[in-house]
């Protein structure tokens, strides 16, 4: 244990190696491919993953969390723009089926919460839980007023690897509303991530 932390270095959830700077291991990556237990998936396809965090802020609150790991928002490129739309299309699909079901408070949503098996949902690439002739699938997705797509900022990120918020409001706390503020230099909104995607040679 000793030997491999002289090796390594932790920063926000990911620990690298201190001599290649390469990746030793990521708790995202290992959730979005489902090997932690502890965080039982919702929704995952190719190219991303829907989980409950520990802390849930908000009525509803969704992490969206691309397979491929990319470290925040200043490593995006417009490469990134067809993963971003496809990770918007899936926040906003699930926060609207799963805000007609959770959230109230006969059925608040918990942390780590496991994937709900009391009615359909397009759950990806993942098992039908909910016995249904067809499985839910949303593909008109407007944008609901309650709803918050964004991210944070680093240095004001939790975990080195890119996760997209996926809230719908009210906040649980004054605090929680503080962290997601709009108008502080911490959050930053889906849409003006895609509208500020600098080109690939611009980060040459």
């Amino acid at each position: 244990m000793g030997s491999r932390q002289a090796k390594t270095r932790n920063k926000k959830g990911v620990i690298y190696s201190k001599e290649t700077k390469e990746i030793v291991d990521c708790l995202f990556c290992r959730i979005v491919h489902g090997e932690s237990p502890a965080n039982q998936l919702w929704y995952a396809d190719d190219q991303c993953a829907v989980f409950i965090p520990r802390g849930p802020v908000a009525r509803l609150h969704l992490l969206v969390v691309p397979l491929e790991h990319i470290q925040n928002i200043s490593t995006l490129t417009e490469e990134h723009r067809s993963l971003l739309e496809h990770m918007k299309k899936v926040a906003i699909e699930q926060l609207r089926v799963h805000s007609q079901y959770i959230g109230s408070k006969k059925s608040p949503l918990m942390p780590l919460a496991p994937p709900p098996s009391h009615y359909a949902f397009n759950r990806g690439n993942l098992p039908v839980l909910f016995p249904a002739t067809e499985s839910y699938n949303d593909e008109e997705t407007p944008m609901d007023a309650s709803f918050d797509l964004c991210f944070h900022r680093p240095p004001y990120n939790s975990i080195d690897h890119l996760h997209l918020h996926a809230i719908q409001k009210p906040f649980r706390s004054v605090w929680s509303h503080f962290m997601f503020a709009e108008n502080f230099r911490w959050h930053a909104s889906l849409s003006s991530v895609l509208l500020n995607l600098p080109s690939t040679k611009a980060k040459l």
